[in-house]
């Protein structure tokens, strides 16, 4: 997307925003204005500036879980203390910061990432430590601010969870969750047959796992309304799936209609009359129709379900999260190392060349190596240089006629209102918006310095750094998501056998079944995020991208087959069934290994579908081997 392009989007979003994004805008915008006024009216301006660097905080996790939202803002805030603590000590010396900076910066990276935070991510994190580094101080002094950063995280921490004051909020977060599966399964039926398909089969998947993980977030207990609706949102998505597979052409909008009519109810509405009737529906379509009665006994908390549930599960917390990240197939290791090394040396770089703001090259080179690859990162590149440079000149029309510090206060509060609603999706407004904050914020911690001297450090600052971003990403790990994309590919695969063993038990464990069907979905919205980035680092017409691109569809394919099988379908017999997992096992091998499959393709009478898969997976893996060889 252009700069032009975010910026109409943005307006878009500040003339058509919800209530809720208003709300959300709102509350961001006085977790670092109200510490900054607080410190002005004291006539102490320049703490009310450090304590803002902790009211970053609150541009976190806004629309989580009041529960998951609490954990992370507090956690965040934290972390920006520290940040502001370690920094002010080392800052004294070139070596001491640009050290500290590398390895603060690495850290703060990959936590963020292996708990999976939205953006801003770590950028904040990095900037407030960063900024500390250009203004020394002893320990003393470095505790003094590193205490006022955490009055302004606790400030921010109240202000984001006021609005669980209201007991009619507090599971709002799930609710919209919730609603958004629901939506995004209708969508999917509306779609079957249709060239959007799999577009909308994707969305399904990745609404029915947010819904998931959001309601888990949120600690809602078992029995709960919510944790009745988003398992029966996982059962609809289950015979989507199905029908998907089974639909001869398009499906009667009736169906889309009648998984929308269960959205009102979500939140506390009747549960709609409706017009489907069992008697006259094909056999495929049995098992949708199933979920959707059984949806409406959910959500109208009516006994006994006439299916039999899973229990939903709880949110695993950051230690099984950090521990996935440290795997070997792991890409956040790399990205995250790549991040510090661009922070350090940009530190150094900086003060080697005598700069007044060397901070501002390694934030900038950080800002744009959050990018997944190296497609995008040029691109954030170009977004980070347009935007920084509409930044300063917004910074000079507000700052260089000397206005009030009350004013300066105001245009705070509104540039961080903006970068709430652009950060997610409009990386150059919010590049701009960003600009403005810390150079105002820069303005009021430090009065003296002229504002021509900041803003022109600024971009010859951010021109070398996004020039430092781009040569380590083509320098550092380049192809390290390539390396990375079989293993992806055989943990999804390996996820994929577990799923059909279960499902072809004699006597299938629900909860066992549903928790492996759960797992896949997690691991397939891995793999296709990894071959998307292994294919752009690589370039689209990379042999080795081109070779993995079928062995991909493949997995995605049979791990459709997986998620979608019914109950009412007969099951292989146990050989046959241990002789597919036998396969897929050794095939998840061979794609690791990098070589041939040492099975052949095992006869699975009355499944058509799956064997088929099967067979087009196994000469996809069998092809990867060999075409690179020929060439």
């Amino acid at each position: 997307m252009t700069l032009a392009g975010d910026v109409r989007a943005t307006v878009l979003a500040l003339r058509g925003a919800a209530p809720q994004r208003a709300g959300i805008a709102m509350r961001t915008m006085a977790c670092s204005a109200l510490p900054l006024a607080i410190g002005v009216a004291a006539g102490h301006p320049q703490s009310g500036a450090t304590a803002s660097f902790g009211g970053l905080a609150g541009l976190y996790v806004p629309q989580s879980p009041y529960r998951y939202r609490a954990r992370v803002v507090a956690a965040v805030g934290a972390g920006l203390a520290i940040a502001v603590l370690i920094g002010s000590t080392a800052g004294s010396r070139t070596w001491v910061a640009a050290m500290v900076t590398c390895v603060g910066a690495g850290a703060a990276s990959f936590v963020c990432q292996a708990a999976e935070l939205p953006p801003p991510r770590e950028v904040m994190l990095i900037m407030v430590l960063l900024a500390a580094t250009a203004v020394p101080a002893g320990l003393a002094g470095a505790a003094q601010r590193a205490g006022l950063a955490v009055a302004g995280a606790a400030l921010a921490w109240l202000v984001t969870m006021s609005p669980a004051l209201g007991r009619s909020r507090r599971r709002l977060p799930e609710r919209r969750a919730v609603d958004g599966a629901l939506a995004a399964v209708a969508a999917l039926l509306d779609a079957v047959g249709t060239g959007q398909a799999p577009a909308a089969r994707h969305a399904a998947v990745e609404s029915v796992r947010r819904a998931r993980a959001t309601v888990a977030q949120g600690g809602v207990p078992p029995g709960d309304p919510l944790a009745r609706a988003v398992i029966a949102a996982e059962a609809l998505l289950e015979a989507a799936l199905h029908i998907e597979v089974e639909a001869p052409g398009r499906l009667r909008p009736d169906w889309g209609i009648a998984v929308r009519a269960l959205i009102p109810a979500v939140t506390g509405g009747l549960v709609p009359a409706t017009t489907l009737s069992g008697s006259g529906i094909p056999a495929e379509a049995v098992p949708l129709w199933q979920a959707i009665e059984d949806a409406r006994a959910d959500l109208g908390c009516q006994e006994p379900v006439v299916t039999e549930r899973a229990a939903l599960g709880g949110w695993p917390g950051i230690g099984p999260q950090i521990a996935a990240a440290l795997r070997r197939h792991s890409v956040i290791g790399p990205s995250a190392a790549r991040i510090g090394i661009a922070v350090g040396l940009g530190v150094a770089a900086g003060r080697a060349l005598g700069l007044g703001h060397a901070y501002w090259i390694g934030l900038t080179a950080a800002a744009v190596l959050q990018a997944s690859n190296l497609v995008i990162t040029a691109r954030r590149v170009v977004h980070r240089l347009v935007g920084t440079v509409i930044g300063v000149g917004l910074a000079f029309a507000i700052l260089g006629w000397h206005p009030p510090i009350w004013l300066v206060v105001i245009a705070v509060a509104f540039f961080q209102g903006l970068v709430e609603l652009a950060i997610a999706t409009n990386y150059g407004v919010a590049v701009a918006g960003i600009t403005v904050l810390a150079l105002l914020l820069f303005h009021v911690a430090a009065p003296g310095e002229a504002i021509t001297t900041t803003i022109g450090s600024r971009l010859l600052d951010t021109g070398i750094g996004a020039i430092l971003a781009l040569l380590l990403r083509w320098l550092l790990w380049p192809r390290a998501t390539l390396r990375r994309l079989p293993s992806a590919q055989a943990l999804t695969l390996q996820a994929t056998s577990r799923v059909l063993a279960e499902a072809w038990a004699q006597q299938p464990d629900l909860q066992l079944l549903a928790d492996r069907r759960r797992a896949l979905q997690g691991t397939l919205a891995v793999l296709r995020a990894v071959h998307a980035d292994a294919t752009a680092d690589a370039g689209l017409v990379s042999r080795s991208t081109d070779t993995a691109w079928p062995v991909s569809a493949g997995i995605e394919e049979l791990a459709r087959l997986a998620l979608s099988w019914p109950a009412y379908r007969p099951r292989p017999e146990p050989a046959q069934a241990a002789g597919l997992r036998h396969h897929l096992e050794e095939l998840a091998s061979a794609i690791t290994e990098a070589r041939p499959p040492d099975t052949i393709i095992p006869a699975l009478p009355g499944q058509p579908l799956t064997e088929g898969a099967t067979a087009a997976l196994t000469s996809a893996v069998v092809d990867a081997q060999r075409i690179p060889a020929s060439r």
